[in-house]
């Protein structure tokens, strides 16, 4: 990404004086333990990286890097290498938001806030924008901002790590913030996992009554799946071919699934060429003349019907 939004103007030495801090920096806690440690390493081999910053004015703003800039803080440096960049404000702001998502050290708050700024002015991303460029699915990024509608209280518990966001789905089916709010405070001190969470919260739901407000997610009739009708040609070519099919189901969006079984029998490889073209022809058309022999001698297939 660097390549295609950035312009390379230089390596320099700055003043950490003239080094600020990003206004989008997501992360807020910084381990003291690690910083201290990141220090040693620094002074041990130096700076193996430099910082990037972009030129604002007189002074540059941090890009990437508050890790190493807080370490040679620590160490006293006067001066420190950093990669100068020309970038515009939305694109800090993602290369931001990128690094410390790719180093794994943000909290679930902290990462929603980052996209939280990213959604409102002045950058006005879609979550679609945000998702590709920090390589999620926009699914991802629709759950992660919505813990940003969870109580203060329980935004705080879960940077502890014992509370994460599946727990917090659960939690937001209860309409009482209130009990929201004891429920996660317990989840946290007792270690709940997932299950046990929902497990809970069910029990609330019962007792007030707000049960019906769940999703629940109905079964399709048989009558609505598309391959019923198919099923018994597909087992009669595999019976004429002399394979076994076992778990014809079907998946959805077309999709259906069938394990084939061709062991026992002679020549498996002919048998197993001979039942796909045959289920070609049921699913597709003629059978074509001249048959092609496959390698395979048992199969799993997952197969989109055209």
């Amino acid at each position: 990404m660097e390549e295609n939004t950035s312009t390379v103007l230089c390596i320099e030495q700055l003043s950490l004086e003239k080094i600020f801090n990003s206004p989008h920096q997501m992360r807020k806690q910084f381990d003291p333990m690690a910083l201290r440690d990141l220090a040693r390493s620094m002074k041990q081999e130096g700076l193996i990286q430099p910082i990037t910053v972009r030129k604002v004015g007189n002074a540059y703003e941090l890009v990437v890097g508050e890790r190493r800039l807080r370490a040679a803080h620590i160490l006293g440096w006067p001066t420190i290498d950093a990669r100068v960049i020309d970038i515009s404000d939305e694109d800090a702001a993602v290369k931001g938001l990128i690094e410390n998502l790719q180093r794994a050290d943000l909290t679930p708050i902290e990462e929603a806030r980052g996209y939280k700024q990213l959604v409102e002015s002045p950058y006005n991303l879609t979550q679609e924008a945000i998702a590709q460029r920090v390589g999620r699915s926009q699914t991802v990024i629709a759950r992660t901002l919505a813990l940003l509608e969870l109580p203060p209280e329980i935004q705080e518990i879960m940077p502890r790590g014992i509370v994460s966001e599946t727990h917090t789905r659960s939690l937001r089916k209860i309409s009482d913030r209130n009990k929201q709010i004891l429920l996660a405070r317990q989840a946290d001190r007792e270690g709940w996992t997932v299950k046990e969470t929902e497990r809970r919260v069910n029990e609330v739901l019962k007792q007030t009554g707000e049960t019906l407000k769940r999703r629940e997610v109905k079964s399709k009739p048989e009558s609505q799946d598309p391959l019923a009708k198919i099923w018994e040609p597909i087992l009669q070519t595999a019976d004429e071919t002399g394979v076994k099919v076992s778990a014809v189901r079907y998946q959805g969006s077309g999709r259906w699934m069938l394990h084939v079984d061709a062991k026992g029998i002679s020549n498996p490889r002919r048998s197993l060429a001979d039942f796909f073209i045959r289920l070609g022809h049921t699913l597709n058309g003629p059978v074509p003349d001249a048959p092609h022999t496959s390698d395979v001698t048992s199969e799993t297939l997952q197969i989109s019907k055209v």
